[in-house]
Protein backbone atom coordinates (compact mmCIF):
# COMPACT_ATOMS: atom_id res chain seq x y z
CA UNK A 1 0.00 0.00 0.00
CA UNK A 2 1.07 3.95 -0.88
CA UNK A 3 1.88 5.33 2.54
CA UNK A 4 -1.30 7.35 3.52
CA UNK A 5 -2.09 10.38 5.48
CA UNK A 6 -3.05 8.27 8.29
CA UNK A 7 0.53 6.24 8.68
CA UNK A 8 2.33 9.78 8.09
CA UNK A 9 0.38 11.23 10.70
CA UNK A 10 0.95 8.63 12.84
CA UNK A 11 4.98 8.99 12.41
CA UNK A 12 4.74 12.45 13.12
CA UNK A 13 2.98 11.74 16.68
CA UNK A 14 5.80 8.89 17.62
CA UNK A 15 8.02 12.12 17.47
CA UNK A 16 6.32 13.24 20.52
CA UNK A 17 6.55 9.51 21.85
CA UNK A 18 9.02 7.27 23.60
CA UNK A 19 11.44 5.73 21.12
CA UNK A 20 13.04 2.21 21.66
CA UNK A 21 16.67 1.30 20.42
CA UNK A 22 16.01 0.69 16.20
CA UNK A 23 16.43 -3.22 16.59
CA UNK A 24 19.15 -3.32 13.29
CA UNK A 25 21.16 0.22 12.70
CA UNK A 26 20.87 -0.64 8.90
CA UNK A 27 17.07 -0.04 8.73
CA UNK A 28 15.43 2.77 8.40
CA UNK A 29 12.24 4.07 10.05
CA UNK A 30 9.59 5.47 8.90
CA UNK A 31 10.57 8.99 10.37
CA UNK A 32 13.51 10.22 12.26
CA UNK A 33 13.32 9.15 15.92
CA UNK A 34 10.43 6.68 14.95
CA UNK A 35 11.35 2.74 16.80
CA UNK A 36 11.16 0.12 14.26
CA UNK A 37 7.78 -1.36 13.92
CA UNK A 38 8.92 -5.26 14.08
CA UNK A 39 11.08 -6.75 15.65
CA UNK A 40 14.28 -8.63 13.49
CA UNK A 41 14.08 -12.39 12.98
CA UNK A 42 16.59 -14.39 14.05
CA UNK A 43 16.89 -16.73 11.36
CA UNK A 44 14.84 -16.95 8.05
CA UNK A 45 12.08 -19.49 7.34
CA UNK A 46 11.81 -21.46 4.09
CA UNK A 47 9.29 -19.72 1.91
CA UNK A 48 6.72 -21.70 0.29
CA UNK A 49 7.76 -23.69 -2.31
CA UNK A 50 7.51 -22.03 -6.12
CA UNK A 51 7.53 -18.54 -4.78
CA UNK A 52 10.48 -17.70 -7.10
CA UNK A 53 9.86 -16.24 -10.63
CA UNK A 54 11.44 -19.64 -12.27
CA UNK A 55 8.50 -21.46 -10.09
CA UNK A 56 5.51 -19.37 -12.37
CA UNK A 57 2.33 -21.36 -13.63
CA UNK A 58 3.63 -23.26 -17.20
CA UNK A 59 0.78 -22.61 -19.87
CA UNK A 60 -1.78 -22.27 -17.04
CA UNK A 61 -5.50 -22.39 -17.44
CA UNK A 62 -7.78 -19.70 -16.59
CA UNK A 63 -10.74 -19.67 -15.04
CA UNK A 64 -12.84 -16.25 -13.25
CA UNK A 65 -14.36 -17.90 -10.59
CA UNK A 66 -16.83 -20.21 -9.39
CA UNK A 67 -19.77 -19.99 -7.19
CA UNK A 68 -18.52 -21.37 -4.04
CA UNK A 69 -15.22 -19.43 -5.17
CA UNK A 70 -16.24 -15.82 -4.34
CA UNK A 71 -15.10 -13.32 -6.32
CA UNK A 72 -15.05 -9.26 -5.08
CA UNK A 73 -16.61 -9.70 -1.79
CA UNK A 74 -17.46 -6.28 -0.23
CA UNK A 75 -17.18 -6.34 3.23
CA UNK A 76 -17.17 -3.13 6.04
CA UNK A 77 -15.02 -3.12 9.43
CA UNK A 78 -16.56 -2.44 12.93
CA UNK A 79 -16.49 0.87 11.83
CA UNK A 80 -18.80 0.95 8.89
CA UNK A 81 -15.61 1.53 6.93
CA UNK A 82 -14.96 0.07 3.04
CA UNK A 83 -12.37 -2.54 3.46
CA UNK A 84 -10.56 -3.85 0.17
CA UNK A 85 -12.95 -6.58 -1.71
CA UNK A 86 -12.06 -9.87 -1.01
CA UNK A 87 -11.24 -12.71 -3.26
CA UNK A 88 -11.13 -16.50 -2.84
CA UNK A 89 -7.85 -17.74 -5.52
CA UNK A 90 -6.76 -20.93 -6.44
CA UNK A 91 -3.33 -21.58 -8.12
CA UNK A 92 -1.56 -24.77 -9.22
CA UNK A 93 2.24 -24.83 -10.31
CA UNK A 94 4.47 -26.97 -12.04
CA UNK A 95 2.18 -30.52 -12.33
CA UNK A 96 2.86 -32.39 -14.58
CA UNK A 97 1.80 -36.17 -16.64
CA UNK A 98 3.49 -39.28 -15.10
CA UNK A 99 2.75 -42.95 -15.68
CA UNK A 100 -1.10 -42.20 -16.95
CA UNK A 101 -1.61 -39.93 -13.64
CA UNK A 102 -1.77 -35.98 -13.25
CA UNK A 103 1.25 -34.90 -10.32
CA UNK A 104 1.06 -31.81 -8.34
CA UNK A 105 4.45 -31.62 -6.16
CA UNK A 106 4.56 -30.97 -2.78
CA UNK A 107 3.44 -27.17 -2.82
CA UNK A 108 2.09 -27.22 -6.30
CA UNK A 109 -1.55 -26.48 -5.12
CA UNK A 110 -2.65 -22.95 -3.37
CA UNK A 111 -5.36 -21.37 -2.12
CA UNK A 112 -5.43 -18.08 -2.12
CA UNK A 113 -7.21 -15.61 0.59
CA UNK A 114 -6.39 -12.85 -2.33
CA UNK A 115 -7.39 -8.69 -1.46
CA UNK A 116 -7.45 -6.50 -3.05
CA UNK A 117 -5.61 -4.56 -0.39
CA UNK A 118 -3.66 -4.53 2.98
CA UNK A 119 -5.94 -6.28 5.83
CA UNK A 120 -5.94 -4.07 9.33
CA UNK A 121 -6.23 -5.50 12.64
CA UNK A 122 -7.80 -4.44 16.07
CA UNK A 123 -10.26 -2.71 13.59
CA UNK A 124 -12.61 -5.61 12.79
CA UNK A 125 -12.14 -6.38 9.30
CA UNK A 126 -13.81 -9.79 7.77
CA UNK A 127 -12.13 -11.70 5.73
CA UNK A 128 -12.57 -15.19 4.07
CA UNK A 129 -11.84 -18.67 5.40
CA UNK A 130 -13.16 -21.50 3.05
CA UNK A 131 -16.46 -20.10 2.64
CA UNK A 132 -16.61 -18.77 6.26
CA UNK A 133 -16.23 -14.83 7.04
CA UNK A 134 -14.22 -14.87 10.56
CA UNK A 135 -12.92 -11.47 12.10
CA UNK A 136 -9.21 -10.81 11.35
CA UNK A 137 -7.99 -9.99 15.06
CA UNK A 138 -3.86 -9.45 15.55
CA UNK A 139 -0.72 -10.53 13.79
CA UNK A 140 2.64 -11.31 14.42
CA UNK A 141 5.43 -9.76 11.96
CA UNK A 142 9.19 -9.55 11.62
CA UNK A 143 12.02 -8.36 9.01
CA UNK A 144 14.53 -10.65 7.38
CA UNK A 145 17.97 -9.60 7.25
CA UNK A 146 20.27 -11.06 4.06
CA UNK A 147 23.62 -10.10 3.38
CA UNK A 148 26.05 -10.05 0.58
CA UNK A 149 22.71 -11.21 -2.11
CA UNK A 150 23.26 -11.56 -5.62
CA UNK A 151 20.58 -11.51 -8.08
CA UNK A 152 21.21 -12.36 -11.84
CA UNK A 153 19.25 -10.95 -14.29
CA UNK A 154 16.14 -12.21 -14.61
CA UNK A 155 16.12 -14.23 -11.57
CA UNK A 156 14.81 -13.58 -8.14
CA UNK A 157 15.69 -14.05 -4.31
CA UNK A 158 13.21 -14.70 -1.20
CA UNK A 159 13.75 -12.02 1.84
CA UNK A 160 10.98 -12.99 4.59
CA UNK A 161 7.93 -13.19 2.88
CA UNK A 162 8.91 -10.91 -0.23
CA UNK A 163 10.65 -11.76 -3.40
CA UNK A 164 13.34 -9.49 -5.23
CA UNK A 165 13.39 -10.12 -9.21
CA UNK A 166 15.83 -8.63 -10.93
CA UNK A 167 13.18 -7.48 -14.09
CA UNK A 168 14.86 -5.88 -16.60
CA UNK A 169 17.97 -3.60 -17.86
CA UNK A 170 16.81 -0.43 -19.88
CA UNK A 171 19.82 1.01 -22.03
CA UNK A 172 19.87 4.73 -23.38
CA UNK A 173 23.06 6.27 -24.88
CA UNK A 174 26.09 5.71 -22.15
CA UNK A 175 23.23 4.78 -19.01
CA UNK A 176 21.66 1.91 -18.24
CA UNK A 177 19.34 1.53 -15.50
CA UNK A 178 18.45 -1.85 -14.27
CA UNK A 179 14.76 -2.69 -12.61
CA UNK A 180 14.24 -4.54 -9.57
CA UNK A 181 10.60 -5.95 -9.04
CA UNK A 182 9.09 -6.37 -5.35
CA UNK A 183 6.81 -9.26 -4.70
CA UNK A 184 5.19 -11.55 -1.51
CA UNK A 185 5.65 -14.89 -1.82
CA UNK A 186 2.31 -15.18 -2.92
CA UNK A 187 2.62 -13.60 -6.00
CA UNK A 188 1.45 -9.92 -4.67
CA UNK A 189 3.76 -7.20 -7.23
CA UNK A 190 4.50 -4.21 -5.21
CA UNK A 191 5.37 -2.36 -8.56
CA UNK A 192 1.47 -0.45 -8.25
CA UNK A 193 2.11 0.88 -4.28
CA UNK A 194 5.71 2.30 -4.67
CA UNK A 195 7.37 1.75 -7.82
CA UNK A 196 10.30 -0.53 -8.81
CA UNK A 197 13.40 0.35 -7.23
CA UNK A 198 15.35 1.19 -10.62
CA UNK A 199 19.62 1.26 -9.97
CA UNK A 200 22.42 2.81 -12.34
CA UNK A 201 25.84 2.89 -11.71
CA UNK A 202 26.56 5.88 -13.70
CA UNK A 203 23.90 8.33 -11.65
CA UNK A 204 23.40 6.61 -8.48
CA UNK A 205 20.21 9.11 -7.84
CA UNK A 206 18.38 8.03 -11.01
CA UNK A 207 15.73 6.27 -8.92
CA UNK A 208 13.92 8.55 -5.77
CA UNK A 209 13.77 6.25 -3.89
CA UNK A 210 17.66 4.71 -3.76
CA UNK A 211 19.39 7.46 -2.15
CA UNK A 212 22.46 7.18 -0.08
CA UNK A 213 21.91 4.16 1.67
CA UNK A 214 19.78 2.07 -0.92
CA UNK A 215 16.57 1.59 -1.62
CA UNK A 216 13.44 2.08 0.93
CA UNK A 217 10.08 0.64 0.29
CA UNK A 218 8.81 1.25 4.19
CA UNK A 219 10.63 -2.25 5.63
CA UNK A 220 11.87 -3.54 2.23
CA UNK A 221 14.59 -2.42 2.15
CA UNK A 222 18.54 -2.72 1.15
CA UNK A 223 22.02 -1.20 0.29
CA UNK A 224 23.34 -1.59 -3.84
CA UNK A 225 27.22 -2.25 -3.71
CA UNK A 226 26.67 -3.60 -7.61
CA UNK A 227 24.74 -3.21 -10.84
CA UNK A 228 25.20 -4.37 -14.21
CA UNK A 229 23.00 -6.09 -16.46
CA UNK A 230 24.35 -9.72 -15.86
CA UNK A 231 23.22 -9.24 -11.86
CA UNK A 232 22.58 -6.95 -9.20
CA UNK A 233 24.76 -7.16 -5.62
CA UNK A 234 23.57 -6.34 -2.87
CA UNK A 235 25.19 -5.74 1.32
CA UNK A 236 21.70 -6.55 2.39
CA UNK A 237 18.41 -6.53 1.94
CA UNK A 238 15.68 -6.64 4.41
CA UNK A 239 11.95 -8.28 3.70
CA UNK A 240 9.33 -8.50 6.15
CA UNK A 241 7.61 -11.85 6.62
CA UNK A 242 3.89 -12.09 8.50
CA UNK A 243 4.70 -14.94 10.97
CA UNK A 244 1.01 -15.62 12.43
CA UNK A 245 -2.36 -14.31 11.86
CA UNK A 246 -5.05 -14.64 14.29
CA UNK A 247 -9.07 -14.90 13.59
CA UNK A 248 -11.86 -15.63 15.02
CA UNK A 249 -15.74 -15.23 15.28
CA UNK A 250 -17.33 -12.30 17.64
CA UNK A 251 -18.42 -12.80 20.80
CA UNK A 252 -18.53 -9.41 22.45
CA UNK A 253 -18.20 -5.72 21.41
CA UNK A 254 -18.84 -2.92 23.73
CA UNK A 255 -18.37 -1.48 27.37
CA UNK A 256 -17.71 -3.46 30.14
CA UNK A 257 -17.73 -3.30 33.31
CA UNK A 258 -15.68 -4.81 36.18
CA UNK A 259 -17.36 -8.39 37.11
CA UNK A 260 -18.70 -8.41 33.46
CA UNK A 261 -18.54 -11.88 32.32
CA UNK A 262 -19.49 -13.87 28.97
CA UNK A 263 -18.93 -17.85 28.12
CA UNK A 264 -17.15 -19.60 25.74
CA UNK A 265 -17.18 -23.53 26.29
CA UNK A 266 -15.76 -24.71 29.36
CA UNK A 267 -14.27 -20.83 29.57
CA UNK A 268 -15.36 -17.84 30.99
CA UNK A 269 -13.75 -14.66 30.24
CA UNK A 270 -14.45 -12.20 32.66
CA UNK A 271 -13.20 -8.23 33.44
CA UNK A 272 -11.00 -8.46 36.60
CA UNK A 273 -10.73 -4.70 37.21
CA UNK A 274 -10.39 -1.18 35.36
CA UNK A 275 -8.14 1.48 36.01
CA UNK A 276 -9.44 4.19 34.02
CA UNK A 277 -6.74 6.59 34.99
CA UNK A 278 -4.16 4.34 34.50
CA UNK A 279 -5.60 3.44 31.22
CA UNK A 280 -5.70 -0.58 31.95
CA UNK A 281 -8.18 -3.36 32.19
CA UNK A 282 -7.36 -6.95 33.94
CA UNK A 283 -9.19 -9.37 31.93
CA UNK A 284 -9.27 -13.35 33.42
CA UNK A 285 -10.32 -16.54 31.64
CA UNK A 286 -11.46 -19.30 34.18
CA UNK A 287 -12.17 -22.91 33.28
CA UNK A 288 -13.04 -25.45 35.44
CA UNK A 289 -13.02 -23.15 38.16
CA UNK A 290 -9.49 -22.00 37.76
CA UNK A 291 -7.92 -18.78 36.38
CA UNK A 292 -6.12 -19.82 33.40
CA UNK A 293 -5.08 -16.62 32.13
CA UNK A 294 -4.30 -13.20 34.14
CA UNK A 295 -3.89 -10.06 31.89
CA UNK A 296 -2.99 -6.32 31.99
CA UNK A 297 -4.52 -4.88 28.77
CA UNK A 298 -2.86 -1.44 28.22
CA UNK A 299 -2.17 1.36 28.11
CA UNK A 300 -3.31 2.37 25.40
CA UNK A 301 -0.06 4.45 22.73
CA UNK A 302 -2.27 5.96 20.01
CA UNK A 303 0.88 7.62 18.15
CA UNK A 304 1.91 3.68 17.95
CA UNK A 305 -1.11 1.84 16.85
CA UNK A 306 -1.77 0.03 14.40
CA UNK A 307 1.61 -1.01 12.85
CA UNK A 308 3.54 -0.57 16.28
CA UNK A 309 4.06 -4.29 17.39
CA UNK A 310 4.52 -3.53 20.93
CA UNK A 311 2.28 -0.95 21.40
CA UNK A 312 -0.45 -3.46 19.73
CA UNK A 313 0.53 -6.60 21.86
CA UNK A 314 -0.22 -4.20 24.82
CA UNK A 315 -4.02 -4.35 23.85
CA UNK A 316 -4.75 -8.22 22.96
CA UNK A 317 -4.93 -11.27 24.89
CA UNK A 318 -5.04 -14.91 23.46
CA UNK A 319 -5.86 -18.20 25.48
CA UNK A 320 -6.62 -21.18 23.95
CA UNK A 321 -9.14 -20.54 21.26
CA UNK A 322 -10.55 -17.51 22.80
CA UNK A 323 -9.08 -13.82 22.53
CA UNK A 324 -9.86 -10.01 22.65
CA UNK A 325 -8.11 -6.46 22.96
CA UNK A 326 -8.86 -3.08 24.74
CA UNK A 327 -10.21 -1.72 21.64
CA UNK A 328 -8.72 2.62 21.40
CA UNK A 329 -11.43 3.36 18.75
CA UNK A 330 -13.37 5.63 19.51
CA UNK A 331 -12.38 5.96 22.92
CA UNK A 332 -10.24 3.30 24.98
CA UNK A 333 -12.66 4.32 28.29
CA UNK A 334 -16.09 5.77 28.74
CA UNK A 335 -18.06 6.68 32.28
CA UNK A 336 -15.41 3.68 34.11
CA UNK A 337 -16.41 1.25 31.75
CA UNK A 338 -13.61 -0.01 29.13
CA UNK A 339 -13.67 -0.32 25.66
CA UNK A 340 -13.66 -4.43 24.74
CA UNK A 341 -14.21 -6.84 21.79
CA UNK A 342 -13.49 -10.29 22.77
CA UNK A 343 -13.94 -13.60 19.68
CA UNK A 344 -13.85 -17.52 20.38
CA UNK A 345 -13.35 -20.41 17.97
CA UNK A 346 -9.83 -18.86 17.04
CA UNK A 347 -7.84 -19.17 13.86
CA UNK A 348 -4.30 -19.12 13.49
CA UNK A 349 -2.69 -18.93 10.39
CA UNK A 350 1.43 -20.22 11.54
CA UNK A 351 4.17 -19.43 8.32
CA UNK A 352 5.18 -22.60 7.41
CA UNK A 353 2.98 -24.58 9.69
CA UNK A 354 0.31 -27.09 9.51
CA UNK A 355 -3.07 -25.37 8.52
CA UNK A 356 -5.33 -26.34 11.80
CA UNK A 357 -8.72 -27.31 10.53
CA UNK A 358 -6.50 -29.59 7.49
CA UNK A 359 -2.82 -30.66 8.22
CA UNK A 360 -2.59 -31.89 4.49
CA UNK A 361 -1.70 -28.26 3.89
CA UNK A 362 0.93 -25.80 5.07
CA UNK A 363 -0.44 -21.99 6.36
CA UNK A 364 1.70 -19.06 5.47
CA UNK A 365 0.28 -15.45 5.97
CA UNK A 366 1.28 -12.56 3.92
CA UNK A 367 2.66 -9.36 4.65
CA UNK A 368 2.83 -5.88 3.61
CA UNK A 369 5.43 -3.44 4.14
CA UNK A 370 3.50 -1.24 5.50
CA UNK A 371 2.85 -3.74 8.37
CA UNK A 372 -0.30 -5.11 6.68
CA UNK A 373 -1.46 -8.08 5.74
CA UNK A 374 -2.41 -9.55 2.06
CA UNK A 375 -4.34 -12.62 2.91
CA UNK A 376 -2.60 -15.74 3.55
CA UNK A 377 -1.91 -19.33 1.33
CA UNK A 378 -2.59 -23.00 2.68
CA UNK A 379 -0.60 -25.18 -0.01
CA UNK A 380 -0.22 -29.12 -0.40
CA UNK A 381 2.33 -30.37 2.34
CA UNK A 382 2.84 -34.10 0.22
CA UNK A 383 2.14 -34.61 -3.41
CA UNK A 384 -0.92 -35.13 -5.21
CA UNK A 385 -1.77 -38.19 -7.81
CA UNK A 386 -4.52 -37.95 -9.45
CA UNK A 387 -5.86 -40.85 -11.92
CA UNK A 388 -8.54 -40.47 -14.78
CA UNK A 389 -11.74 -40.68 -13.54
CA UNK A 390 -10.56 -39.32 -9.65
CA UNK A 391 -10.73 -36.23 -7.95
CA UNK A 392 -8.23 -34.03 -5.24
CA UNK A 393 -9.79 -32.01 -2.75
CA UNK A 394 -8.42 -28.73 -1.54
CA UNK A 395 -8.29 -27.46 2.11
CA UNK A 396 -11.34 -28.47 3.80
CA UNK A 397 -12.58 -30.04 0.75
CA UNK A 398 -13.72 -26.29 -0.41
CA UNK A 399 -12.84 -27.21 -4.12
CA UNK A 400 -11.36 -30.02 -6.10
CA UNK A 401 -9.67 -30.66 -8.97
CA UNK A 402 -10.74 -33.47 -11.32
CA UNK A 403 -9.30 -35.67 -13.99
CA UNK A 404 -11.65 -37.16 -17.03
CA UNK A 405 -9.08 -38.40 -19.20
CA UNK A 406 -5.19 -38.24 -19.98
CA UNK A 407 -3.93 -39.90 -23.29
CA UNK A 408 -0.05 -40.04 -23.37
CA UNK A 409 1.11 -37.40 -21.80
CA UNK A 410 -1.63 -35.30 -22.71
CA UNK A 411 -4.66 -33.91 -19.92
CA UNK A 412 -8.01 -34.17 -22.74
CA UNK A 413 -10.30 -33.53 -19.75
CA UNK A 414 -10.02 -31.97 -16.80
CA UNK A 415 -12.18 -29.54 -14.48
CA UNK A 416 -12.25 -27.72 -11.30
CA UNK A 417 -15.05 -27.53 -9.39
CA UNK A 418 -16.66 -26.01 -6.26
CA UNK A 419 -18.20 -27.98 -2.89
CA UNK A 420 -21.62 -27.60 -4.22
CA UNK A 421 -20.38 -29.28 -7.70
CA UNK A 422 -20.18 -26.23 -9.95
CA UNK A 423 -17.82 -26.63 -12.37
CA UNK A 424 -15.78 -25.03 -14.67
CA UNK A 425 -15.38 -25.79 -18.58
CA UNK A 426 -13.20 -28.59 -19.79
CA UNK A 427 -9.80 -27.33 -19.25
CA UNK A 428 -7.63 -30.14 -21.05
CA UNK A 429 -6.78 -30.67 -24.86
CA UNK A 430 -4.74 -31.76 -27.23
CA UNK A 431 -2.29 -29.99 -26.11
CA UNK A 432 -2.72 -29.49 -22.51
CA UNK A 433 -0.02 -31.37 -20.92
CA UNK A 434 -0.68 -30.53 -17.13
CA UNK A 435 -3.08 -29.10 -15.04
CA UNK A 436 -1.65 -25.80 -14.08
CA UNK A 437 -4.31 -23.23 -13.50
CA UNK A 438 -4.76 -19.27 -11.93
CA UNK A 439 -8.30 -19.18 -10.61
CA UNK A 440 -9.81 -15.91 -9.52
CA UNK A 441 -9.73 -12.16 -9.81
CA UNK A 442 -7.74 -10.64 -6.90
CA UNK A 443 -4.73 -8.98 -7.13
CA UNK A 444 -2.39 -11.63 -7.67
CA UNK A 445 -4.62 -13.78 -9.58
CA UNK A 446 -6.14 -11.01 -11.41
CA UNK A 447 -3.23 -8.71 -12.06
CA UNK A 448 0.38 -9.37 -10.83
CA UNK A 449 0.21 -12.54 -12.14
CA UNK A 450 -0.79 -11.60 -15.75
CA UNK A 451 2.58 -10.24 -16.14
CA UNK A 452 4.41 -13.37 -16.29
CA UNK A 453 2.07 -15.65 -17.68
CA UNK A 454 -0.61 -13.48 -19.50
CA UNK A 455 0.54 -14.55 -23.16
CA UNK A 456 0.44 -18.32 -22.40
CA UNK A 457 -2.64 -17.82 -19.89
CA UNK A 458 -4.51 -15.92 -22.98
CA UNK A 459 -3.88 -18.99 -25.15
CA UNK A 460 -5.18 -20.99 -23.43
CA UNK A 461 -8.16 -19.51 -22.51
CA UNK A 462 -8.85 -19.39 -26.30
CA UNK A 463 -8.30 -23.05 -26.46
CA UNK A 464 -11.10 -23.27 -24.01
CA UNK A 465 -13.43 -21.08 -25.81
CA UNK A 466 -13.18 -22.55 -28.74
CA UNK A 467 -14.08 -25.84 -27.29
CA UNK A 468 -17.18 -24.88 -26.06
CA UNK A 469 -17.68 -22.80 -29.27
CA UNK A 470 -21.92 -23.76 -31.09
CA UNK A 471 -20.06 -25.58 -33.60
CA UNK A 472 -17.61 -27.58 -31.10
CA UNK A 473 -20.18 -28.35 -29.29
CA UNK A 474 -22.59 -30.10 -31.97
CA UNK A 475 -19.70 -31.86 -32.77
CA UNK A 476 -18.50 -33.61 -29.52
CA UNK A 477 -20.47 -32.51 -26.35
CA UNK A 478 -17.73 -32.49 -23.13
CA UNK A 479 -18.23 -35.76 -20.95
CA UNK A 480 -18.26 -35.19 -17.42
CA UNK A 481 -15.33 -37.73 -15.97
CA UNK A 482 -16.33 -41.47 -14.81
CA UNK A 483 -16.82 -42.15 -11.20
CA UNK A 484 -14.35 -44.80 -10.42
CA UNK A 485 -12.89 -43.81 -7.62
CA UNK A 486 -11.01 -40.57 -6.18
CA UNK A 487 -8.11 -39.45 -3.56
CA UNK A 488 -10.35 -37.99 -1.76
CA UNK A 489 -13.73 -39.25 -1.94
CA UNK A 490 -16.12 -39.73 -4.89
CA UNK A 491 -16.30 -37.29 -7.43
CA UNK A 492 -20.00 -35.92 -7.03
CA UNK A 493 -23.00 -36.17 -9.37
CA UNK A 494 -21.87 -34.68 -13.46
CA UNK A 495 -22.66 -31.41 -12.44
CA UNK A 496 -23.67 -28.10 -14.66
CA UNK A 497 -20.88 -26.28 -16.20
CA UNK A 498 -21.13 -23.16 -14.81
CA UNK A 499 -18.37 -20.62 -15.00
CA UNK A 500 -17.40 -20.49 -18.68
CA UNK A 501 -16.18 -17.24 -19.99
CA UNK A 502 -18.04 -14.09 -21.67
CA UNK A 503 -17.24 -12.42 -24.74
CA UNK A 504 -16.69 -9.59 -22.47
CA UNK A 505 -14.04 -11.23 -20.41
CA UNK A 506 -11.89 -12.84 -23.86
CA UNK A 507 -11.85 -9.39 -24.97
CA UNK A 508 -9.99 -7.57 -21.97
CA UNK A 509 -7.88 -11.45 -21.68
CA UNK A 510 -7.07 -10.17 -25.39
CA UNK A 511 -6.06 -6.57 -24.67
CA UNK A 512 -3.90 -7.90 -21.91
CA UNK A 513 -2.80 -10.33 -23.92
CA UNK A 514 -1.55 -8.04 -26.70
CA UNK A 515 -0.50 -5.29 -24.00
CA UNK A 516 1.79 -8.22 -22.24
CA UNK A 517 3.51 -9.37 -25.41
CA UNK A 518 4.36 -5.85 -26.59
CA UNK A 519 6.15 -4.56 -22.80
CA UNK A 520 7.89 -8.28 -23.08
CA UNK A 521 9.11 -7.67 -26.39
CA UNK A 522 10.49 -4.22 -25.84
CA UNK A 523 11.74 -5.39 -22.46
CA UNK A 524 14.25 -7.84 -23.84
CA UNK A 525 15.20 -5.76 -27.31
CA UNK A 526 16.23 -2.97 -24.59
CA UNK A 527 18.06 -5.66 -22.74
CA UNK A 528 19.80 -6.87 -25.73
CA UNK A 529 20.92 -3.34 -26.32
CA UNK A 530 22.29 -2.79 -23.52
Amino acid sequence: MRPTSRLLAVAALALAGPASAQADPRLMPLAPGVPIAHPVAKEDLPPPPFSLLADRPVNPAYVPGLPGLKQAVAVKDDFGLNRPPKFDGVLIRKSRVENGEVVIPPGGLAYLEDTWGGEVALRGEPLPVLGRMPTYIDYDMSIVIKEDVTIPAGGSVAVGGQVYHYYATVGHERTASHALHVRTVAGHDWEWAFGAPVFSATQPGWWAGQGASGFTQLYNQGKLREAGPQKLVFDWLSGVRTDRMLAGEKLFAGLAGTGDSWTSGAKTIRVAAIDEAAGTLRIEVVEGGKVVLDRTLGPIQPQRLIEDTAARKALVFEHDGVAGFLSPWPEGFKDGKANLKLYERTIVFEYGKPYQFDARFTAYPIGCPTGHNFGFMLVNRDEIRIKPGQTADGPEGFFRIAVGKIEGDKVLDWHIEDKAGNRSVNLGGPAVANVDLVLGQGRVTGQAILKDVGKALLGRTYQAAALFSPAAAKAEAPQAPAATGSTHGAPSAPPTIAAGLSPGLIGALAIAGIAIGAIGFELGRRRRSA
